[in-house]
This record gives C-alpha cells, structure tokens and sequence, in this order.
C-alpha cells in the first residue's frame, strides 16, 4: 500500500511513499484550483533526464509555478515551454551557458475527454560547468579586490574551490556596479567599458576582462546658501562641505542638513532646493547653490495620540517632548521617533503634522501608533552534551498596564539543575535611552566538582555609547549557602558563601547577524568586585575579555576566530576563592576535546578546582553542503591556571575536530566530534558534543 501526498504551495511540491523501503516517488503537481474553463485540475507527473549536474529536486522547484499552471488547463502547451525556459534559465546561473532543455509533451484535445492526468518529460543537454576569470585593468584609486567585492560569484566545487561560474547575466550585472560604485565616489567621468569575454568549452572556462578609466575625483569648491537662509540659521547653519567629494547625493544630503536646522529653530515646512553646477575654467569642481523659503516659525496648537489601544498616552508623548504652547522643534520630533520605534512597542509610527485653520503659525501634532503584540510566550526546548535534556518556559509583558516597562517570567529545567527568576524592565530610564533592570532569581546547577544553589537580585543600568557599542553597570546580591563541593581539597571547598558584587560591562558587537554571523566582530569586557563593602563574605576582582572575528575567505566558506582571557585576583589568598567563583574550561562551546570543565587543575580524586586564571583560543572554518546543513572544521585551544601570578600560555590543552550544523531559526543545532592530540592517562581521545548555538 502507498500513500501519496500532494500539495500546492510556494514551497517545494513532494510526493511522499510510504512503504517498507521508505522509497521517494517522483512528485506530481495538483493544482488547488480549477482553470478559467472552470474544468479540474488534473495531475501532472514529471520526468527529467540529463541532469547530471543539478539535482531534479532543484530543477522541478525551479518550474513548479509553470507545472501548476498546466495542471490547471492542461490544453496549455505553453506552460510546459516556460517550465523548460525556466529550467534553462535555472542552468545559465549556475555556470551551464550552453544547457539547452526541451520538452515532451502531447496536450489531451479540447473536444477530447478530460484527463485525470498527463505526463511532461524535459530533456537536459547541460554542457559543460564553466568557470571564469576575471580581469580588471586601469583601475588605480581602488585595489582589485575591493572592487571584485561588488561581484555576485558562485563559487564551484567542494569547498568551494572549484573556481567562480561563468554566469554572464552577473559579469554584465557587475560592469554596472561598478559604474555606480565610481559615480557614488565623486569619479563622474569614469568609464567602465563592457566586459570582453572569450569562452573556450573544451577547457570549460571563460575569460572576462573589463577596462576602467577612473577619471578625476569631483569636489564641492563653493557652497552659497541664500541669505535669508544664512540670516535666520546663524549659529545653526551647518558647515558647508567645501573640498568634500561632488556627487549628487552630497548636494542633497547638504539640503536635508540645511532642512533639519530650520526645524529644530521651528520652521515646520521649510522648502529648500539645491542646484549644483560645474565651475568652468575648473575642471571637476563644483559650485553648490540653495535657495528656497523658510516659512514661518509655528507653535504647537495640541499634542494628540491615536491608536493606542494600551499604551498610556503619557508614555507616547513623554518620547516626543513637545507640548501646547511649545515652539515647534522638528529635531525633537525625530527624535521622539527613534525612541518610540527603539522601545519595541509599536510596529509604525507617524507624527502627522496640521497647520490650524487660518492660522499658519499654529500646528496641530497627531501621532499615530500601530502597537505591538506586547505579550509573548515561549516554550524551550534543547540538548547539551552536559546539561543533556533541557527546557524552559518564559512569559514576557512588553507593556505592563500600558507603561511601556517591561516584567519577564524565566523558568529553566534541565538534567543538571533548574532556574526560575522574574527580572522588570525599562527600556527608557528617565527619558535618557538607558535600560534599567531589575531581577530576582533562584536556581540550582550541578557542576563536575560542586553543586551551586542561590538566590539574589541583581540591578543594573545598561546605556548604548555609540551604535553596537554598549556599557552595563550593576550590582548583584546572592546568598549561597545551599551549595555543596565534591572536591578533596577542604579549603577549596568555599561554596558557601554571600556574594555581593558591583560589576562593569561594555560590549561591542558589530558582526552582521547575530545567530549566523558572516562578517564582523564582537568583543565583550567584563570587570566585577566582590568586597565586604558590597556585603560580600568573599573579597575579589574578576576580569574577562573575549573577541571574536568573522572573514569570509571566499563566498561561502568564512573563518572565525576567537580569544579568550580571564583572570582573578583575591584580596585575602587563593583559598579564599570560592569554586563558583573560580575559572573552568572544557566543554561544547570551549576546548571541545575535553568533557564539561575537565581541562586544568585538579584534585587528588580527579575532579576538577578550576584556576585563577583562564586562556582560550579558537579557529572554525564554516562551509555549506546542502540548503540549511553547514559544516566545520576546527581548532581549539586552552589552559586554567592555579595562581594568577603565574599568569602563562603553558600547560595547554588542544582539540582538533569538524562537526555538522543545521540551521534553524532558533540557531544551529550543532554536533562536534573533536581530537585530543596529547591526552593524560584519564582523558579520553575523544569526544563529541551535540548542542544548540555556535561555540563562538
């Protein structure tokens, strides 16, 4: 017996076999709905043959729109042309340029009876793969490799070390990026010749050279902004940009400056233009005029909110800081805007602006919100190679009784321990763009030589510096006394214990996605002190730095590379320094040749002290095989040490490995083996790890 399923959709159409052998039959498309006949749909099945290179899942959803349409009105022949012009197509991008596709099909007769279902076979000639070199000449201003970046390439072979495909669309596609890149550089009299190509099959390969003359760098020479402008701006009128690069964009960025002034001096509408002419005698100078109208300066008439089902009306008009009466202030407008969207709570926002009735001078502010859902719930679920099976359940309130704070219930469970905590939120503390938190927590962790259990507060004060560039300052209250130790060293046996700490964060992150980081980097800086005075029982500095850097070294294989550095000072003695305080190393996400927080010091029995200081080191080569499947290989290397004097890169600990990851949208799901080069008698060569989320 066998199922088939079948559906329509934008996705990939299946037809599923179940039987013993779990057989995959080949698809066939079955519209939903019936043609403008007002006839059936029928079934059609698809044969494709000469497809040596591309994969017949790949080439079918290429034409599943055209299929569809024939099953719909199968007296359409030409459905069936489109369906190969599109394979064809499908071809010629991917490095085929001489692939020609043909069809075979035999439409039913349009007085003949209705079919329940017909039969289209394309037949593939592909020819051969056909890779490209690329040759850019006269081009000086600009490195090579700068410019081939503007290049979509598709990269051939296994790690993509086959070379670039031919694809003549995107050598064509690219001539005129870089005509654009040169004109947005202030070079307007650059020419970029069309590309020469030569194709020699037999070699299945193709060279393509293109011609650059760059031509003279266009400057702003003389700016003349009109005098009744420059009168009412005085002090405000923005620098004009003599000597900056011409291009047309430029005049009209200066504009929009001139623009943005005369609101924040609260002319509501002023109607500027710009005209930018060639200075003659002047070869590639440019001479900059504005002119235009001010308009009046106008006062705020009333300040209203529409749309806000929940949020308080105070909240929305806290952020624009405009009031009846106030003179009109258009910076703080926009300024109002960023912090409405940053907030998170609504999806749109407009400030509409209405001149009173008869009275010009006079302006009427509306804002128009679209709210966010502002309620959320999640159910998590996971696997760590030490924490095995993992879940949780988090409820958040983006806009608790419509104040715009926010109030977070978080509770984790996993083989090794459970967590529960609630921690408030406001993302706008005192209308300085700083987030306020505020937290409480319980939870308990078994670790490989202890058992930590606490609970505590913790508040802290987290202010964006410059963009992807953030600084956190906090305090955290914690008491201890539940945890237990399995060590064999009694005075390492400090788990019970109150830790009060005051802490200093700053985190820099500019990579370009944060769950599948491509390009970029991220650092993040950490200091804390525990101390009698913050009603530590401990007394201690803790200081970490780690950094990681993403290349692509060629589309789409990257190199990430990270460190790693960490050290503590006690005030009173190293046995004074609580395990839970302590460095470890070892796991899924740092030397993955060891298991969980194996790797450095130990006690007599083999369970692990943790160190004074840590050092880690890590290099992970990320390449794709197939749709949302990546894989890796990589290098790590670490130490802990048992006294931060003796602070060194000896001792160190190495692992060698690849791994598969599926990306997900919740982030890859990851499976490492890795390779201890140099193992102890009691650590194991080696070891895998299968976990949620990159190592770094």
């Amino acid at each position: 017996m066998s199922v088939v399923v079948r559906r329509e959709s934008r996705g990939l159409p299946f037809a599923l076999l179940l039987c013993a052998g779990c057989s995959v039959l080949d698809p066939g498309y079955l519209a939903d709905t019936p043609g403008r006949s007002g006839r059936p749909p029928v079934e059609v099945t698809v044969d494709v043959v000469g497809n040596d290179g591309l994969g017949e899942g790949l080439l079918r959803k290429q034409a599943e729109d055209h299929l569809f349409d024939l099953s719909r009105d199968p007296t359409r022949e030409s459905a069936a042309y489109d369906a190969a012009i599109e394979i064809e197509d499908r071809y010629r991008s991917e490095g085929y340029p001489v692939a020609k596709v043909r069809y075979e099909y035999t439409p039913p007769a349009d007085e003949g009876p209705w079919p329940a279902a017909v039969h289209v076979r394309f037949v593939v000639e592909e020819g051969p793969l056909v890779t490209v070199e690329m040759t850019l000449r006269g081009n000086v201003a600009f490195g090579t490799a700068e410019l081939l970046s503007l290049w979509t390439r598709k990269r051939v072979g296994a790690l993509s070390l086959g070379g670039t495909a031919f694809v003549e669309a995107e050598v064509h596609a690219f001539a005129e990026q870089l005509r654009t890149f040169y004109r947005g550089h202030g070079r307007l009299d650059a020419t970029v010749d069309e590309p020469r190509i030569e194709v020699d099959l037999a070699r299945a390969s193709a060279k393509v050279a293109i011609e650059i003359r760059e031509g003279p760098v266009h400057t702003i020479a003389a700016v003349d902004v009109a005098p009744a402008l420059r009168e009412l701006l005085g002090d405000e009128l923005p620098p004009p940009p003599v000597g900056a690069i011409y291009t047309p964009a430029a005049a009209e960025d200066y504009r929009v400056a001139l623009r943005s002034a005369l609101r924040h001096l609260g002319h509501a509408d002023p109607r500027l233009d710009v005209e930018a002419t060639p200075i003659a005698g002047a070869p590639a100078t440019w001479h900059v005029r504005v002119d235009g109208d001010a308009g009046p300066v106008s006062t705020i008439a009333s300040v209203i909110v529409r749309g806000n089902d929940k949020t308080m009306d105070a909240v929305v008009l806290g952020k624009i800081d405009l009031a009846a009466g106030d003179r009109y202030d258009g910076a703080k407008i926009d300024d109002g805007l960023r912090r409405l969207y940053r907030g998170g709570l609504f999806r749109k926002v407009t400030v509409l602006e209405t001149p009173v009735a008869n009275d010009a001078e006079r302006i009427d502010l509306a804002v128009q919100v679209d709210e966010n859902p502002s309620r959320a719930l999640e159910f998590l679920a996971g696997y760590g190679s030490y924490e095995q099976l993992r879940g949780g359940l988090r409820f958040e309130e983006r806009n608790l009784l419509g104040t715009g704070r926010g109030i977070a219930f978080d509770n984790r469970l996993s083989m090794k321990g459970y967590s529960t905590g609630v921690t408030a939120t406001d993302d706008d503390f005192l209308g300085t763009g700083s987030t306020l938190s505020v937290g409480a927590e319980y939870f308990r962790r078994e670790e490989p030589s202890f058992t930590d259990e606490a609970a505590g507060t913790t508040t802290a004060l987290a202010h964006p510096l410059a963009e992807g560039l953030t600084a956190r300052i906090g305090y955290t209250y914690r008491n201890r006394t539940g945890a237990s130790a399995f060590t064999a060293l009694p005075r390492d046996q400090l788990v019970d214990y109150v830790e009060g700490k005051v802490f200093v964060e700053l985190r820099n992150d500019r990579r370009d996605n944060l769950l599948f980081p491509r390009r970029g980097h991220a650092e993040f800086l950490s200091f804390e002190s525990l101390d009698p005075a913050f009603g530590s029982s401990v007394d201690l500095d803790r200081l970490s730095f780690r950094t990681a850097l993403h290349f692509a070294l060629w589309e789409p294989v990257h190199l990430v590379l990270r460190s790693e550095q960490s050290a503590l000072w006690p005030h009173e003695g190293g046995a004074l320094v609580p395990l839970q305080e302590r460095w470890f190393s070892g796991g899924e996400s740092s030397v993955r040749s060891y298991r969980e927080s194996q790797l450095g010091p130990r006690d007599a029995e083999g369970n692990p002290v943790g160190g004074q200081f840590a050092n880690l080191f890590g290099a992970e080569i990320r390449f794709p095989i197939w749709r949302t499947l990546e894989a890796a290989v990589f290098a790590d290397a670490g130490n802990v040490g048992a006294r931060v004097q003796d602070f060194s890169l000896d001792d160190m600990g190495y692992g060698v490995g690849a791994g598969l990851r599926l990306l997900l949208p919740i982030g890859p799901v990851r499976l490492d083996s890795a390779w201890n080069p140099d193992p102890l008698p009691d650590e194991r060569g080696w070891v895998l790890h299968l976990a949620v989320g990159y190592p770094f």
